[in-house]
């Protein structure tokens, strides 16, 4: 009873205890109300405190599982950069947007920053440091033994890429597209996959944890067991975000570091791709 004493502060809840202690049985009872109002408290206190940070208008593309999902509430993309924010002292409000629009609407005040972007596509406002790195590759079935070392090797297949990739693979590959007469874009990456598996494409160019998630979500009738051998002929496109306050890109950048050092970024990673990271 002292140490519970103790525990309140020494007030006069207790001043008639022998009526507590007349009373067996009940004495157990009380101490697990009192546990589980203190417990209540703090997850209250908590959930004040998330309601007091300073929210964060953010434009964050349009759903591209795994990294924005069909919610636009969850993602690898969404996930780290709302615990960055979250570590820095503030609350991601995500809006899927198309870039343009999204750019636009920064450009106009609109929004308060855009997730996954690079310097010189994103604005001319506060850049954080990298917080996700995206992949495209080549991808093909390993069964066919295709040889694909550079870009220009794509010439010799047929080949299904994401919309617009023609524009934003850079110029070599938009070089080898322009003249290649078994070329196509499509603005959904599942019928990609869809091709590639009914080997009706030899090549499917796009970021490889994307292929992984929607090769998952074929109809039980195509056979998305089978191996493929992704080439790394693309750089790898590390991201950022950008902000319209400097206040806010330092904390992002400061609850960036805390999630890396604290394990909740590979958390989020193991979340969506297994232990190896994007």
């Amino acid at each position: 009873m002292a140490i519970i004493h103790s525990f309140l502060g020494g007030g006069m809840l207790f001043q008639h205890t022998p009526q507590l202690r007349a009373q067996p049985g009940k004495w157990s009872l009380f101490v697990i109300l009192l546990a589980i109002a203190c417990v209540g408290a703090l997850g209250g206190t908590a959930r004040a405190q998330e309601l007091r940070l300073q929210e964060v208008n953010v434009g964050m593309g349009l759903s591209k599982p795994p990294y924005i999902m069909e919610s636009g509430t969850a993602g690898l993309d969404y996930d780290i950069a709302k615990q960055a924010l979250a570590a820095g002292g503030y609350k991601l409000v995500g809006q899927m947007l198309p870039q343009t629009r999204a750019l636009a609407m920064l450009r106009a005040g609109q929004l308060d920053g855009m997730l996954s972007t690079t310097e010189g596509v994103g604005g001319q406002d506060y850049f954080t440091d990298t917080y996700i790195v995206y992949q495209n590759v080549a991808t093909t079935l390993t069964s066919r033994n295709l040889k694909l070392r550079q870009i220009e090797d794509l010439s010799n297949y047929s080949v299904a890429a994401f919309q617009n990739a023609s524009m934003v693979l850079g110029d070599r590959f938009g070089l080898v597209v322009s003249g290649h007469s078994d070329y196509r874009e499509l603005p959904s990456q599942i019928t990609q996959n869809k091709l590639l598996f009914m080997g009706r494409v030899d090549v499917v160019v796009g970021d490889r944890l994307i292929f992984r998630y929607f090769s998952d979500k074929l109809e039980p009738q195509i056979d998305s067991t089978q191996a493929v051998t992704y080439h790394r002929i693309f750089p790898e496109s590390p991201r950022k975000a950008v902000f319209r306050d400097a206040r806010v890109r330092d904390a992002f950048n400061a609850g960036l570091k805390i999630i890396r050092a604290n394990s909740s970024y590979d958390t989020i990673v193991k979340q969506y791709v297994g232990a190896a990271r994007p």
